[in-house]
């Protein structure tokens, strides 16, 4: 399993060298069962992106003359490579008896792609596998679903073709080197999916926890293309003013940062220093123009139950996040959740807890199989004990 991520603060700001900081979302994951086959065959289940019935490919189909001469454990020597992607692309369908959407393609695309280049010089052959995914995250919400699907399908094929050991196996040292191998490969598999990109996603989605990062670039998604460009225009017609709004957005990650490093000891003391960056941070990127009017309106809401919220990811509209003190009730955030449901523009709310575990293995031996894991409740998946997390 591996878990979503949000930008706390630094949003287009980092673009241009600013730092921001990420942190992983424990509750909202990705999932994934492996298991081995014997019949040659690739079995891929993505029953979450709307694909009705399983998707299969024979092993003798894929391009494994295409594939380049790297050593796999350092996959940072790994040029992408276009020419092998290109015929995927080719054999992707063949076999097939259902249409794919541009999400599905490019899904299946990423794991024959990834599968591809680590069956090739594996340790250990399974002859094939299946392969079911389920999430709770929301897709392109901006919130790291594609990142969460390539950190978990990396860390499956490794541990199945023994480039990797699970955690119980391993020591500190060997942990720390399998962490790294998962994110390097991780970031092929977004390359898939996104083409250029900084790697921040799969990097706090692999390791968990909160990471802060300069000098970086976000990965550019289609609907954050148009919204960065719009902060290129505005500065280059004001570079005065907004040179200034993205200095005190990169001071605002740098003071959060001091606050962590800082280990107040009063939670008071944090939540209320949190919540001023937290209201400057949106306010100073609807300056930027990357604002909308729902996410002003969650921020009205939530305001009412004195709760302090601001977009997060490109803006434009996508997703806010709303700090959450430990002094609010459990019941006063079900009545902050029914309003924001009830509004006009019907939010969806997600509840989760910011910097938790990264990469997680099963050790599925119990006797968990596709049956059994289509059964348990996603929200009970991180509950089952026998998770080992890579830290």
């Amino acid at each position: 399993s591996a878990p979503g991520k949000v930008i706390l603060f630094g949003e287009h700001a980092a673009v241009y060298g600013k730092t921001a900081i990420a942190g992983s979302l424990d509750e909202l994951r990705t999932y994934a069962l492996f298991e081995k086959r014997l019949d040659g065959y690739l079995e891929l289940n993505l029953p979450d992106l709307g694909i009705r019935r399983a998707l299969l490919w024979p092993t003798s189909a894929l391009p494994y003359n295409l594939v380049n001469n790297v050593e796999i454990k350092e996959p940072q020597k790994l040029k992408f490579n276009d020419i092998l992607l290109h015929k995927i692309k080719s054999i992707l369908f063949e076999g097939q008896d259902q249409e794919l959407d541009h999400l599905q393609q490019t899904a299946a695309c990423t794991f024959l792609y990834l599968y591809t280049n680590l069956e090739y010089n594996s340790q250990t052959s399974w002859s094939g596998m299946t392969i079911y995914f389920r999430s709770n995250l929301p897709i392109e919400s901006g919130l790291g679903s594609s990142a969460s699907y390539s950190v978990c399908l990396v860390t499956g094929l490794l541990l199945a073709f023994g480039h990797i050991l699970s955690p119980h196996e391993s020591n500190e040292q060997a942990i720390k080197i399998s962490r790294e191998l998962i994110n390097l490969w991780a970031y092929q598999g977004e390359k898939v999916i996104h083409g250029s990109l900084s790697g921040i996603d799969n990097t706090v989605i692999t390791s968990g926890g909160i990471i802060m990062f300069t000098d970086g670039v976000f990965q550019i998604q289609r609907s954050t293309k148009t919204l960065v460009s719009n902060v290129k225009t505005r500065l280059d017609k004001f570079p005065k003013i907004v040179n200034l709004i993205l200095e005190a957005i990169h001071d605002i990650g740098e003071s959060f940062k001091e606050i962590l490093e800082s280990e107040i000891k009063d939670d008071q003391e944090f939540y209320e220093k949190t919540e001023e960056l937290v209201d400057m941070n949106h306010h100073l990127l609807n300056s930027l123009g990357v604002g909308h009017p729902s996410l002003d309106k969650v921020r009205e809401i939530t305001a009412q139950y004195d709760l302090h919220t601001k977009l997060t990811g490109a803006g434009g509209g996508g997703c806010a996040f709303t700090f959450v003190r430990n002094d609010v009730s459990k019941e006063q955030i079900k009545v902050v959740k029914n309003a924001l449901i009830a509004s006009p523009h019907c939010f969806e709310c997600y509840e989760t807890s910011l910097g938790g575990y990264g990469v997680g293995v099963l050790d599925a031996s119990n006797g968990i199989g596709i049956q059994e894991f289509m059964k348990i409740e996603k929200n009970k998946l991180t509950e089952i004990i026998g998770w080992m997390y890579f830290v």
